[in-house]
């Protein structure tokens, strides 16, 4: 009996077991083009430094990687082009976070908190004057 029970319950979890999902199943070409563009930026700038960054909890001395990123347009995913944002709204961001964080979590979450909490919501909140003051250009 308790053979059965055993061998129930393994064919139970091969068969009824969640298999990943994948995100790029829902993406356009566009998305996956630049989920693959943040991918390739943050494996060849932010990876190579993620151990060090969480050793020492703070960005190495001698590259700028905020301002790599910035050059990169991260910071302005959601800032209208006006501003000199790509205008793309929060999917897109939402796809440069999960690339980041790939690369290393703890500039995953220091990104997503300054594009998120600072510069959403200054696009979202901000008046005219803040905005151009602020947003990326």
């Amino acid at each position: 009996m308790q053979r059965f029970i055993a061998a129930r319950s393994v064919c139970a979890s091969i068969f009824t077991r969640k298999r990943p999902f994948s995100t790029a199943l829902l993406f356009d070409d566009t998305q996956i083009q630049f989920k693959e563009s943040v991918a390739q930026f943050a494996q060849e700038n932010i990876a190579p430094h993620a151990s060090k960054i969480d050793q020492t909890n703070s960005f190495p001395q001698g590259i700028n990687l905020w301002k790599l990123m910035g050059e990169f347009n991260l910071h302005g995913i959601t800032a209208p082009e006006e501003y000199g944002g790509l205008g793309l709204g929060y999917l897109y961001h939402c796809i440069a976070m999960e690339e980041i964080s790939r690369a290393s979590g703890s500039v995953g979450l220091s990104y997503g908190a300054h594009s998120n909490l600072c510069i959403n919501q200054l696009v979202r909140n901000g008046n005219t004057a803040q905005k151009q003051k602020y947003l990326p250009k």
